[in-house]
């Protein structure tokens, strides 16, 4: 069996290849694995630990984190009679996992997704017991007590009975696999099997999932719908939101590895691309980043959007002195400057609520400011010379801007008010006057 390399830092799971490559090209009959990869692609918009999610890499899917540490799931779906210890080890895949982890250099943490049943049936020990001592729980560690040695060696024996039916190029063979009641003694192991599987149950987690006929609505409930509620979104369209999502897991699971990322580059280039290129190419193919899943719960503007999302009227927000410069400068009276300096508050105290802080915000600020400035031009150009210049002005701002005069569709759900309060603050920065431009000097 491959020893972990004492003397030099273990390679990132995205730095090795994978020595066999052949899940990409068949993923797509597996939606109960991208359902569960979608699952965990949500963590990236929830919290900021998570970095990447990485499909059909090492496993069916590989999760970075922020802190470089990395966790190999594989999903396994079953029907049928709960699994023993031996076929926990080797329909569940547990044995491909450990291998794949001796590979790694021992560098990473595993996670079997499953909604197989486990026998309580001691043969010689349960595959329960395994799942109790590698299942879910709180705290940091996965582990929730130290495995005996009888635990180990009945472990180690179930990886080799494995790798008899299974290409494990990681784990040594032996002549003959004795039959289960030998398996809690060590002898006849391979030196440091009973060690390294002692540490594999150690960085081991076990995930309960639904079956395949109910795990789309736990995701959407258990997760999609709760971080549309986090974000300030209309819960409504999870379901859109969602397949949006699996549609971005199946094409990252896809076998594209011979068509490059850039045509261009491609075609640009002088020479071949180096092996640690090709290699780069095909992790960045197939890894999602946590934009691509903000673009996915990004929602259109509803008739739903609420008007005061932080529920209550909105504060005083800070400067608003220019706004009232520019109103008095085009003899706006005193109510419908208070309503500008109003609608102005409701977007310093919306506008919060329902940004995602993901660089999207950006995106949809901008496209935002530039249809309101053309709308705005656009008015100035129809009542040019008109008498109230001003007050005619804010008056077709108020009653004519709104989400449906925006070229784009929205990726945040926002309410007419809403844009109109953006417009003045928009003239509070100095964007526009509410001067006639055939009077302005």
């Amino acid at each position: 069996m491959a020893q972990a390399n004492a003397s030099a830092e273990p390679l990132p799971p995205n730095k090795v290849a994978p020595g066999d490559d052949s899940g990409a090209p068949t993923s797509s009959r597996f939606r109960y694995q991208d359902e569960i990869a979608a699952a965990h692609c949500l963590l990236m918009a929830r919290h900021g630990r998570v970095a990447s999610v990485v499909c059909e890499w090492h496993a069916d899917f590989a999760v970075e984190y922020v802190d470089g540490e990395w966790v190999l799931n594989s999903v396994k779906h079953h029907e049928g009679q709960a699994w023993s210890l031996a076929k926990l080890f080797e329909d569940g895949g547990l044995a491909l996992l450990f291998d794949t982890w001796i590979k790694l250099d021992r560098s990473v943490k595993v996670v079997l997704c499953t909604n197989a049943a486990l026998s309580d049936s001691a043969s010689p020990i349960s595959a329960k017991l395994i799942g109790q001592l590698c299942g879910d729980h709180p705290g940091d560690s996965f582990l929730q007590v130290e495995p005996t040695d009888q635990i180990c060696a009945a472990g180690a024996w179930a990886v080799l009975k494995a790798a008899t039916k299974q290409k494990l190029d990681n784990v040594v063979g032996v002549e003959e696999v004795p039959s289960t009641r030998e398996w809690l003694r060590a002898d006849g192991l391979p030196q440091g099997m009973v060690e390294a599987i002692r540490s594999f149950l150690g960085v081991l987690r076990i995930k309960r999932f639904p079956s395949r006929d109910h795990i789309r609505d736990h995701v959407i409930r258990q997760y999609v719908q709760p971080l549309l509620q986090d974000l300030g979104r209309d819960i409504s369209v999870a379901d859109a939101c969602y397949d949006r999502l699996l549609n971005v897991v199946h094409q990252a699971s896809r076998d594209n590895d011979g068509r490059p990322l850039d045509p261009f580059e491609w075609l640009a280039a002088s020479g071949p691309p180096s092996a640690e290129d090709k290699l780069d190419e095909r992790v960045r193919r197939r890894t999602i980043a946590p934009e691509q899943v903000l673009e996915c719960l990004a929602v259109a503007h509803t008739s739903g959007a609420p008007l005061l999302p932080a529920g209550r009227r909105p504060p005083p927000a800070p400067g608003g002195r220019t706004l009232t410069r520019k109103l008095c400068e085009a003899k706006v009276g005193d109510d419908d400057q208070r309503q500008a300096q109003q609608l102005r508050d409701l977007w310093h105290d919306s506008w919060p609520k329902m940004a995602t802080g993901f660089p999207q915000d950006l995106e949809v600020e901008y496209a935002l400011e530039q249809d309101i400035l053309n709308f705005v031009r656009s008015l100035k150009l129809q009542l040019v010379g008109a008498d109230h210049f001003g007050t005619r002005l804010m008056a077709a701002l108020n009653e004519g801007l709104g989400v449906h005069r925006l070229k784009g569709r929205l990726a945040l759900p926002l309410h007419d008010h809403h844009v109109v309060g953006f417009a003045y603050e928009l003239s509070d920065r100095c964007y526009f006057t509410f001067l006639d431009p055939g009077e302005a000097s």
